[in-house]
């Protein structure tokens, strides 16, 4: 044990990513600057990462380069952004051939199911056997896989220029296990691709090696903007094997923090990764209570706002599970940088605070940052942490 450990008793330290595109690896830059000039970005031993917060969280996990580099590295993919790689990759790749071909196969056939399905639909309504109709409907339902989209050219793209071939297993961080979160949407429920183990709880452990670039495009993409990744994969549950077809889309439709894998005392016969760990960092980069100036009323702005107030309600829960954790000595402490903390809330904020106001309208999405937007959000991210620690645990 190292003198940082028995100073805390040894603490388990688990990192949550939260999701937000380049604005959540901005913030989490800020972040893990933080914990790095404290010493605690080496004593973490989980990583918990959704969408944006996957990106930077593999890119810290499976290389080996100094903080400095890191740092860099970041910077300049975001001030570049992802947008010109995924167009590029599904435009003018090996994946583009794959990916026109699914459009005249997948597509069609999955298009012509479901008009056949109205139909089918029409007919039980009009009296016709319903049980015969559900069964046909059954094998109507887009009979081919989407086996190539804009989202394999972005696990494409992340694979050749940003992340490199490595498997999810193989982390480079010491003692670091990820975790990288997604969601399957056949089942509705959380899909984890991680270090120790990947898989569902409904399908069971998965028997593949998956490449980080996958997982990573798995959990960012965002199903307004990229499809999910349609495969059959082989699973392992109750010591059989069995093949399932799987749609696997964002983490953030989930669980958009990445804490629910850390909550400790979890059943590993119902659920995969498990963990144990007795401290949380949880950075959120989500933006916070709007003050009340929109006005969602066309369809895109209403799907908007109805996402966002999920989004919202579902970290209001997370924070208040944090706080109970914490009161019942479940877990030791927690950190909670939040980009949309209110000011007026922070304990003894520091004078050059970048205020929440210059960092609020930020989108959610991979465009290239300008180096103005990079610099407030990361720097905010930084503050904030290292006012947290400062406050509540400056024996860490």
């Amino acid at each position: 044990m190292t003198q940082s450990d028995s100073k805390d008793g040894g603490l388990q330290i688990g990192l949550a990513l939260s999701g937000g595109g380049s604005r959540a690896a901005a913030f989490h830059l800020g972040c893990l600057r933080a914990l790095n000039d404290r010493g605690l970005l080496t004593r973490v031993r989980i990583i918990s990462t959704v969408s944006g917060g996957s990106l930077i969280g593999a890119m810290w996990a499976y290389s080996d380069d100094s903080f400095e580099d890191f740092d860099n590295r970041i910077r300049l993919l975001l001030l570049r952004g992802l947008k010109g790689g995924i167009l590029r990759y599904t435009l003018m790749s090996s994946e583009t051939p794959k990916i026109f071909a699914t459009l005249i196969t997948s597509n069609i056939l999955a298009l012509s199911a479901s008009g056949l399905g109205l139909i089918l639909t029409g007919l039980a309504l009009s009296g016709v056997n319903y049980v015969w109709l559900q069964k046909l409907r059954k094998l109507l339902k887009a009979p081919l896989p989407r086996w190539a989209s804009r989202t394999t050219a972005f696990a494409k793209f992340l694979e050749r220029e940003v992340l490199g071939a490595s498997k999810v297993q193989d982390v480079r961080r010491d003692r670091v296990q990820v975790i990288i979160n997604a969601t399957e949407l056949r089942t509705q429920s959380a899909f984890r691709y991680g270090s120790k183990e990947s898989g569902c709880w409904r399908f069971g452990k998965l028997d593949e090696e998956i490449s980080v670039a996958t997982a990573v495009a798995s959990s960012a993409s965002f199903p307004a903007l990229l499809p999910a990744f349609d495969q059959t994969r082989r699973f392992t549950k109750n010591g059989e094997i069995s093949a399932h077809r799987t749609l696997i889309s964002d983490g953030g439709i989930y669980d958009n923090i990445g804490t629910s894998c850390l909550v400790p005392g979890r059943d590993g016969s119902i659920s995969t990764n498990v963990t144990e760990v007795d401290f949380i960092v949880a950075c959120v980069a989500g933006h916070g209570i709007p003050d009340g100036a929109n006005l969602p009323y066309f369809w895109p702005g209403r799907m908007l706002a109805t996402v966002d107030t999920i989004h919202r309600r579902t970290h209001s829960m997370t924070f208040e599970l944090l706080h109970r954790l914490k009161d019942s000595g479940t877990i030791k402490g927690f950190l909670l940088p939040y980009l949309g903390q209110n000011d007026d809330a922070l304990p003894c904020p520091p004078p050059d605070l970048v205020p929440r106001s210059a960092t609020f309208g930020y989108p959610t999405d991979f465009n290239s940052m300008t180096e103005e937007s990079f610099k407030l959000i990361a720097m905010r991210g930084e503050q904030l942490t290292r006012n947290l620690i400062e406050t509540y645990y400056p024996h860490l």
